[in-house]
């Protein structure tokens, strides 16, 4: 549990493609991400039912650019630099995290 009392789920995807796709779905679609023993995980919290639910997924190597650009009509995601602002994509900010508490949560 964390400082506040609040109840703590974490769901570790298999991929970064699974992540993407739910994160994609939220009303404030964005990533975080948190080096951590030389493992990137990258990770969206989401408030439900009076506790946190932790998504992540734990990967070797960075994901180079700031962004994660989804095109909504194939699916398909890349890395990208800056957002593209096109009408047919979504662009999810990566957000650098410098501490969390939620690491425990995260079992990876």
């Amino acid at each position: 549990m964390g400082e506040s009392g609040a109840r703590i789920t974490s769901i570790r995807y298999k991929g970064l493609d699974d992540l993407v796709k739910f994160v994609s779905m939220t009303p404030q679609p964005f990533l975080n991400h948190i080096e951590r023993g030389g493992r990137h995980l990258y990770f969206f919290v989401l408030p439900f039912s009076g506790g946190l639910v932790v998504t992540y997924v734990g990967l070797d190597r960075r994901i180079e650019g700031e962004y994660i650009t989804i095109n909504r009509m194939t699916g398909r995601f890349s890395p990208s630099a800056k957002p593209t602002f096109d009408a047919q994509s979504l662009d999810l900010p990566i957000l650098e995290v410098e501490a969390t508490d939620l690491l425990d949560a995260m079992d990876d």
